[in-house]
Formats: C-alpha cells, structure tokens, sequence
C-alpha cells in the first residue's frame, strides 16, 4: 500500500519523455530518494533484474525506456548521460565533460573502465593558469573526453543506433524541460557564469532573468548538436555500426565541433588547440581491484582517476573486523576516518596521470602496504596533515558531479561518474556546456598533479563497482569532489559490514574528511571533518575527545546512489540522494 501510494503521488508530478517510456514506467512501481521502495507491480521478462537509479526521474525514464527498447546498459547509460546534459547540464555533459565509468559484461564476468577523460590544452603554462586560476572562463576547460568514451562504450557493448539512444534528449533540449529547484538554485549561486556569457545567457536567462523552478528551458542548439551526430552516424552506418560510430566520433574530435571549440577558446584566451582534439582517442583501461573478503572484489578506475584512493581505505580497513561494533560507535567511526586520510596522503603524493609519472599500483594496493598503514592508526587521537606516504614517490612529484547505475536484462551493468565540474559555460551555438577541470591541476612544480601541456588532470570522477564470487553485487557512487571516495567507502561499509540495506546506507549521514590538500582551486586543507546533520551527539563528543575538529551540517557530501543485487541476480535493493527531489530509481525483479 505504501509503495502503491507513492506510486500515485509520483504520478501527478513525473516528466515522461516519449511513448516507449510510457509503456514501460505505466507497468512499474517507482520508488524515489529516501522512500525504501523497490517494489515492482510487474515483473519484467529475461533472466536478470533490471535497475536504473539516477538524480533526475526524467533520466531515469529514459534508461527504462532504452532498456525497454531492447538496449543494453551501454545504450541506456548513454541515453541516460545524454539526458542530464539536458537537464543537469551546468554538472556533467557528454559532449563538454570527462567520464569514468565501469561496465560489468555478464557474459564473461569481466569488468572494464572507460577513460572518457581528455588532455590539458598545449597552449597552458603552470605561470599563466596560476594567475587566472580564480576567473571564469574557457581558459578552465581541459578537452572533453566524454563523448568519445561513450561512443567507445557503444562500439564494444552497444546495441541500439545513436539515434534511438539520443532521442529522448534530443526531445527534451527542442520541446523544452521545466527548471528544477537544483538548477534554479545553481543559476542564482552561479549568475554571473550565465549573465556575463551572451551564449550562456541565451539559454538559461534569454530575457536577461535567471531561471524560477518550473520555467520552462529550451535547447534548440544543443538538439542541433546531437541531431549533427545522429547524421553523420547514419551515414557512417551504410557501411557498418562501428563505422557510423567512428563517424560521429570524428566529427567532434576531427570536424566541426572541435573546431567550434577552439575558436571559441581562441577568442576568449583559452589554452585549447585544434591537434588536441585531432590526436584525441580514448579507450577501454583495466580497472583497478582488491580483494575484500568473503568472495567480494571491488573495483575502481585506475589512475589518472582518484578511484585507487577508495581502495586503499578499503585495504586498511578489511583487517579491523567492523562489523564487531555498531553503526554508531564511535571506533567505526574514528577508523574509517583515519584510513581515508592515510589514503588521500598515498593518493596526493602518488596519483596522477600515469602517461607523466610512475604509478606503484600494485605496492600501493598490496596487503603489506595495508598492514603497514593499518599500524598508523591511533584509536584514541586523530591524525591531521600533513600526513606522510609510507610509500617513496615514484616519479615527480565545491564543486559537483553526476553519478548513476544501469542493468540490463542479461545482467550487464554500468556504474557511471560524469562531470564538467559545476559550470554555466556555453559554447557558441553548439550549446555546449564545456567543464572547468582545469582548476583540479596543481601549479606547483614538481606536484604529481603538476598542470602539464598534453596530460590529463588526476580526475576525481570514480564509481565502483563489486561482484561476490564474480557475479554483480554492488554498483555504486558519490559526488562532489574529494567527497566521492569518501562517501563511497561509507555507502559500501554501511551494506557489507554493517548490514544496512541500499536505502538506508544512502540515507545514514555522511562525513567528509579535509585532512588533506584538497583537489579543487585553492588547492588548501582543513584537517576538519565535516559531518553531515543527524549523527547522535555521543558519538560527536567522543570523536571530538579524540582530536576530529566536527563540524556538523556545512560542506560539500555530494549526491548518492548504489544498487544492491541479491545473490542470484534477480531481484535488487536501490538507494537514491534524498537530498534531491527528482531522483529517482526503478528496480524490476526478473520474470
């Protein structure tokens, strides 16, 4: 009955982008942020449970709609990420962002990331970005590696044309999609992104007033965009899909839209250059994993990501037997804290792009090395920066993202991290949104992270993904910067050691630690730990005795959302932000 209620209260309220989605949605319960519902009226055909769970229901519709339509989670995670470029689109674009993204094939139970993330201009020097470091401007924008990424994810997992992928976008940039109290509240934090850029302007404040919640915003450039790439994708498709594929690949990064860019970037002093884009491919990397315990593996992007910083917290902390203590002790608390700070000082030390720097993979997520870490923790004092790596360096040494999770059908499964950071900056009439990661580089000389010409930022996009004796378990991720390892190391823990369900552990309150340089302009540290309202005060007090400088309810927790798959893949749990009104997920049991 609750569900069923709920149900109808979504009803009056969700945006349906075409008939596909309507077919599908009209046989499923919905279930939104914080309700703990993931009932379904009816069950789905095929041998695996389904799931979409993103920030925005018009999102998540469309996934339904592709999966619906026969797509794969490639395809929908595509059609997803697509539409909250639309919607989200000052958080993440496909065609302006960087992505992460791991995708699990439940043919060969082999997981994969995609390196959607594009190089520093050639035209930047350390001496020049550190005095623009705090303007507005093209000058933030590294190349956007999203959009070949994706278009690589379609090639190897794809089964849709990019037409039927980007329609539902497509529908809502020309037909127009009401304002949500999120954009509206960035628009009014970010104005002057938007009044001082015509282009920018004319999309969100074209008679010069920024936009309410409810007001209706029209995209026609950027349906021009996507509908430029459908056709030559067409085109290339006479001959076979990989080549449509590689035509709308070259499009962008060898055509119009790269050259688009960078007159813009020419005009307006930016540091990109047409051989940045001609040279630029992307690809399929290995993840990086560990072994966590009772058949669980939990993979992350490998660098230039921050994925690895996850793991090595996780490393430490599977040879402390959480689950001894209860949620709320103050111990379980206190030691997840000190294992994420040792694992920021591995990570700011050793991480960046491993195309400039030797990475120690394998030492950094050895057990030897977690052992060692382990000792360096002080139950009863909390460690502040700056905290040394136990490791010797290999080489030279608030912002928001967009997180979401797909499974199709037969079991495939995309965790998906996308973002140009937090930016109004449109492109010309491309309608581009383009990202502002240049202010995740150091300008310090000799930095890992070191802003270098033609190499990528350590980016801090990182989803996870774990399977439980190589089978699909747990998909997972959290926004906002230095917040997202954090947040999923918590949402991970809640579940396996503390026996929550999905919901709850997106629910539980989050904490944040800055006991370490942080990665966004000013590049500074707090050794503060910022936790999020609703924690009981005796855990504070005692966290307070032992050194943690709380501060309770300010700072950046990000957004969050996990799917939780039961052991034989038919049935699922999901938790979506409650913080956002218009997220939503949809889980349907296997038929």
């Amino acid at each position: 009955m609750a569900t069923q209620r709920l149900l109808n209260q979504r009803q009056s309220r969700r945006q349906v982008v075409g008939s596909a989605i309507a077919a599908n949605v009209a046989g499923v319960y919905l279930a939104s942020a914080g309700s703990g519902a993931s009932a379904v009226a009816a069950q789905a055909p095929g041998g695996h449970v389904q799931a979409v769970v993103t920030t925005h229901e018009a999102a998540t519709n469309a996934g339904l709609a592709i999966l619906e339509a026969g797509g794969s989670a490639a395809d929908a995670a595509v059609a997803v990420a697509s539409v909250l470029t639309v919607v989200e689109g000052w958080f993440s674009s496909v065609l302006g962002g960087g992505t992460w993204a791991l995708y699990y094939s439940a043919e060969s139970g082999e997981v994969t990331s995609v390196d959607g993330v594009g190089p520093t201009g050639s035209w930047a020097t350390r001496e020049d970005y550190a005095t623009r470091a705090p303007a507005l401007g093209i000058h933030q924008s590294n190349v956007p590696g999203a959009w070949d990424g994706w278009m690589v994810w379609l090639d190897a997992y794809g089964r849709l044309d990019l037409g039927e992928v980007l329609q539902p976008a497509i529908d809502l940039a020309r037909n127009g999609h009401a304002a949500s109290a999120d954009l509206a509240g960035w628009a009014a934090d970010l104005d002057n992104q938007i009044l001082e850029y015509p282009d920018s302007a004319r999309v969100y404040a074209p008679e010069g007033v920024l936009p309410a919640e409810g007001d209706i915003i029209y995209m026609d450039d950027l349906a021009n965009t996507f509908e430029s790439l459908v056709a030559v994708y067409n085109e290339g498709l006479a001959e076979s899909r990989p080549a449509g594929i590689q035509a709308a690949r070259d499009y962008y990064y060898r055509g119009p839209i790269a050259e688009a860019i960078v007159a813009y970037s020419n005009e307006n002093n930016g540091y990109l250059a047409i051989e940045d884009f001609n040279g630029f491919a992307t690809s399929l990397v290995e993840p990086v994993s560990i072994d966590y315990g009772n058949g669980l593996t939990v993979y992350q992007n490998p660098p230039n990501s921050q994925g690895i910083t996850m793991l090595l917290a996780l490393n430490m902390l599977k040879g402390l037997e959480l689950s001894q203590y209860n949620i709320d002790n103050p111990n379980a608390i206190h030691v997840q804290v000190e294992a994420m700070k040792l694992a920021f000082a591995d990570r700011f030390v050793h991480i960046g792009d491993p195309e400039r720097v030797d990475i120690p993979i394998e030492a950094l997520l050895s057990d030897e090395h977690a052992a060692a870490q382990r000792e360096r923790i002080d139950m009863q004092a909390a460690i502040t920066w700056p905290i040394e790596s136990n490791l010797v360096a290999q080489g030279d040494v608030p912002a928001h993202t967009t997180t979401f999770q797909v499974i199709d059908s037969d079991g495939n499964a995309a965790s998906v991290t996308t973002s140009l950071g937090a930016a109004f900056l449109v492109v010309g009439d491309t309608g581009i949104h383009m990202n502002n990661r240049m202010r995740m580089l150091s300008v310090e000389e000799g930095n890992v992270n070191e802003l270098t010409p033609g190499y990528k930022v350590r980016h801090t996009s990182c989803p996870y993904l774990t399977t439980r004796d190589g089978r699909l378990h747990i998909l997972g991720g959290n926004t906002g910067v230095d917040s997202q390892p954090q947040g999923q190391a918590q949402q991970f823990l809640n579940v396996v050691e503390f026996g929550l369900t999905a919901d709850e552990a997106i629910n539980r309150p989050r904490w944040v630690s800055t006991a370490f340089p942080s990665s966004a302009h000013d590049w500074g540290y707090g050794n503060q730990l910022r936790i999020q309202e609703g924690m009981i005060d005796p855990l504070l007090s005692v966290l307070r005795e032992r050194g943690h400088d709380i501060i309770v309810g300010d700072g950046t927790f990000g957004s969050a959302s996990m799917v939780v798959v039961n052991e034989d893949g038919t049935n699922a749990e999901f938790g979506a932000e409650p913080s956002l009104p218009l997220a939503l997920g949809v889980v349907i049991p296997a038929g």
